[in-house]
């Protein structure tokens, strides 16, 4: 691996929030250095190849970087927020690291390591008094990190679907109740902030104008106010999770498998919480990156393996919390650092846009056959919309109690496929588009939606609603959807059941949409450019 790889713990944003620099991390000159790790610099010293070794620095470590390992030492402080100030707590902490990075980078946290000998003389192995103590892990490639792959415009939408998927997954295997519980209610929430307005009463108004602290201010009143009951529901619901804390795109490796790594181990309050605080921090880096649609994609994969809709009218909320903290630590290092005062007011100000957006909240509605595209349409519009996406196939799964990826193969209609079960699906789907408009979000429901009456009470929805309404309706020739379905079979990601030998009968039964108010015919054989031309001119 390269000597400028992006290392776990080494990113350009320290832990606990602090910021050591815009561009990465910055190495430190020898001269400033503690004598011990001065000498950890000398490539002899480690049990393992390392042709040079790089440091670097943040407010509560020092991260020594190598060869194919990176070697973290947590510097002996008292922040408040956490106390490394004697060895056993160093200990602790690190032995903490490592456990909880492990359910989601099993194999990059290799363990905890002793180093012994004197702070002139330190080793690795061997016997005798341990002098500190480090995490020690595998070191990752730093060009496949999440921000770099934003920034250089190579993240694939498929991959915010991965992502997704995974930490949907960790949040459902993550630890609730009692303390997690306690700390992810509104109390604790309403503290964070008071406690983050109070921490930026000293950055000045060039960085922060008193405008944006008034707005940001009175939006947080208002809505724990109104939202008090929203809340409880969520800790009530099991919302509230033992969660990763720092889930921002640096923190995200691209390789097979993901790695998610650096999550907070020195403080239960940053890490416990509710999941949609957490969904949101990287949803809000996202835009931070100038990707809005990969913040979506993101979103809506995490939606639709967890079911979590309630999590979508809080995630402006969060965002702008997230926001806020990003650009209050930022604006901590601008004295050392002058050139992250751009970035701090950027921050200050993503922040007040979460607080103050106003959506335009509409509802579509994919129709077709099994195979007609429905979901790629639906991904495009979702993109260009900002919408949440409701699929009906996942859906059905989930009021069967079936896995979203696991495979039914049933005769057509029976099972999951029986009458009942649709209309069942189709009145949840809608149920769910009446609380995200509410909301103020623009919704797809992305669904064969095969008969009238279906298509009837998604238009009387947004009809209730005085939103704006569209059924895209997809179609091919069955040719190219029987080829669309045979590939499907092989996509272990997939949540459709549709198969070729089932395109016939689905014909047959399929009441088309001819005629009726508000339908866009899109022909699926065009490529995304031409379909994303075509969804524009008509959902503009």
């Amino acid at each position: 691996m390269s000597s400028a790889s992006r290392t776990p713990g080494a990113g350009p944003r320290a832990r606990g929030g602090r910021r050591s620099g815009p561009r990465g991390p910055v190495p430190v000159a020898d001269g400033r250095l503690p004598g011990l790790i001065s000498r950890l610099l000398d490539p002899a010293l480690y049990p393992h190849p390392a042709e040079r070794v790089e440091l670097v620095e943040t407010h509560i470590s020092w991260v020594l970087l190598a060869g194919d390992h990176v070697y973290k030492v947590k510097k002996p402080v008292d922040l408040g927020f956490l106390d490394f100030t004697t060895l056993a707590r160093r200990r602790r902490f690190c032995h903490e690291e490592v456990r909880l990075n492990r359910r989601l980078a099993a194999d990059v946290y290799l363990g905890v390591v002793d180093i012994k000998g004197s702070a002139r003389a330190p080793r690795f192995e061997g016997r005798g008094r341990p002098i500190e103590v480090a995490v020690l892990m595998r070191r990752l490639p730093a060009e496949r990190m999440l921000d770099r792959l934003v920034r250089a415009n190579d993240a694939p939408p498929t991959l915010l679907d991965r992502i997704g998927t995974t930490v949907a997954r960790f949040h459902q295997a993550a630890d609730t109740g009692g303390e997690i519980d306690e700390l992810g209610g509104s109390e604790t929430i309403r503290s964070n902030w008071q406690e983050n307005f109070a921490q930026t009463d000293t950055v000045g108004a060039d960085l922060l104008p008193p405008a944006t602290r008034v707005r940001v201010g009175d939006y947080v009143a208002a809505f724990l106010a109104r939202e008090g009951d929203r809340f409880a529901a969520r800790v009530a619901g099991g919302r509230s999770r033992d969660c990763h804390g720092d889930l921002q795109a640096q923190h995200i490796c691209c390789v097979e498998p993901l790695q998610i790594f650096d999550c907070i181990e020195f403080n239960h309050r940053f890490r416990f919480g509710d999941v949609a605080g957490e969904i949101a921090f990287l949803a809000m880096d996202l835009e931070r990156l100038g990707r809005p649609d990969l913040a979506v994609r993101f979103l809506n994969a995490y939606l639709e393996e967890s079911g979590d809709y309630g999590a979508v009218p809080l995630l402006d909320f969060y965002r702008a919390y997230r926001a806020w903290v990003r650009g209050k630590v930022t604006a901590f290092q601008v004295q050392a650092h002058p050139e992250l005062a751009d970035e701090a007011r950027a921050l200050f100000e993503l922040a007040s846009r979460f607080v103050e957006r106003r959506r335009r909240p509409r509802l579509v509605i994919t129709t077709g056959v099994m195979g007609s595209g429905k979901s790629t349409v639906t991904r495009l519009a979702a993109a260009r919309l900002g919408a949440i996406v409701v699929r009906t196939d996942a859906l059905r799964k989930r009021l069967g109690g079936v896995a979203p990826r696991e495979r039914v193969a049933r005769a057509f209609g029976e099972g999951l496929y029986a009458p009942e079960m649709g209309r069942r699906t189709y009145g949840e789907a809608i149920r769910l588009a009446a609380e995200l408009l509410e909301a103020g979000w623009p919704v797809i429901l992305d669904g064969s939606f095969s008969h009238a009456p279906e298509r009837a009470a998604a238009r009387a929805l947004a009809a209730r609603h005085h939103v704006p309404f569209s059924v895209l309706w997809c179609d091919a020739p069955d040719d190219v959807l029987m080829e669309r379905l045979r590939r499907r079979r092989e996509d272990q990601h997939e949540v459709s059941d549709g198969r070729e030998e089932l395109v016939a009968e689905h014909r047959s039964r399929y009441e088309s949409p001819a005629g009726e108010p508000d339908v866009i015919r899109v022909d699926t054989r065009d490529p995304a450019e031409s379909l994303l031309a075509r969804l524009g001119n008509g959902l503009d």
